[in-house]
C-alpha cells in the first residue's frame, strides 16, 4: 500500500515538474525549486522550510549549537547557505556582532519572507548582510573570509546533477582555517525522499568535496545518534 502511494506520489511530481520544464526549457533546476515551494505558500498551504509556517526539524538553535561545537565566537564570520526564511539563522544572527553574519539563498522570495516577521530595529542593529546566490554574492562573502560555514537541510534538495555545484560553492568560500558544515541524510544508496528530497550515500558527498577541495581534511559525524527507516542524519565536515 505504502509502495502504491509512494509511486502515484512521485507520478505526480512528475508531471507537475514536466509540466514546468515544458514551459521553462533552459532554466536551471533551482527556478523550479523555487516555484514549487512559492506556489504552495502563495497558496496558503504553508512550507515546512519556508515562510510563516517553517518549522525546525530539532530545534531554532541546532545550527548555532554546531558552530559553537565546532569554535565560532561572536567576532567570527558565519555563513549560512541555504538560509532560506533563516529559521535557524536567526539565532546565528542574534549571537554574532552586528554585520559579521551572511545568508545566501537561490531567491530572496524566501529571506524576505523571514525578515519580515523580525523585528525592524533588531535587523538594524544586527545589520545581517543577505545575498542571491550568484557569482558576485559569493565573491563578497569571500572576501569577508568566513570561519564557518553552515548548510542545514539542503543537501538534500539538490539533484546528484547539481552536487557539484552546491559543494564547489561552499568550499569556494573558505580560507586557511576555515570549517564547512553540511548537514544531508545519509543512506546506503541514493534515494529519493520525496518530489524534492534525496539522501545519499557518503560515498557519493565524499568524492564531490574531493574533487573541489583536494587538499582539504573531509570527515563526517554524527548530527544526531540512531537511523530511521535506513537514514541516517550526516554532518560532512570540511577543514581547509
Amino acid at each position: 500500500m505504502a509502495e502504491e502511494f509512494n509511486a502515484k506520489r512521485a507520478w505526480r511530481n512528475f508531471k507537475r515538474y514536466f509540466k514546468w520544464r515544458v514551459t521553462h526549457p533552459f532554466a536551471p533546476y533551482e527556478d523550479y525549486y523555487v516555484h514549487a515551494v512559492m506556489t504552495k505558500i502563495n497558496a496558503g498551504s504553508g512550507h515546512p522550510a519556508i515562510g510563516s509556517a517553517s518549522r525546525p526539524v530539532r530545534e531554532h538553535g541546532e545550527l548555532l549549537e554546531f558552530l559553537q561545537r565546532f569554535g565560532l565566537q561572536p567576532n567570527d564570520v558565519a555563513v549560512d547557505y541555504g538560509c532560506g526564511s533563516l529559521r535557524l539563522g536567526r539565532s546565528v544572527i542574534d549571537y554574532l556582532e552586528p554585520g559579521k553574519f551572511w545568508g545566501v539563498d537561490i531567491t530572496d522570495e524566501f529571506y524576505k519572507l523571514g525578515l519580515e516577521a523580525m523585528d525592524p530595529e533588531w535587523l538594524r542593529q544586527k545589520a545581517p548582510k543577505l545575498g542571491v546566490i550568484n557569482a558576485e554574492t559569493l565573491a563578497k562573502v569571500r572576501a569577508d573570509k568566513p570561519r564557518l560555514i553552515g548548510s542545514w537541510h539542503v543537501c538534500s534538495k539538490v539533484p546528484e546533477a547539481r552536487l557539484d555545484s552546491y559543494l564547489g560553492n561552499i568550499i569556494s568560500l573558505m580560507s586557511p582555517g576555515s570549517i564547512a558544515l553540511v548537514h544531508f541524510p545519509e543512506t546506503a544508496e541514493r534515494r529519493q525522499l520525496s518530489g524534492l528530497a534525496w539522501a545519499s550515500p557518503r560515498s557519493l558527498i565524499e568524492a564531490v568535496a574531493k574533487r573541489h577541495a583536494p587538499t582539504a581534511q573531509i570527515s563526517f559525524e554524527p548530527l544526531v545518534d540512531g537511523e530511521i527507516d535506513g537514514i541516517r542524519q550526516t554532518l560532512l565536515v570540511i577543514r581547509a
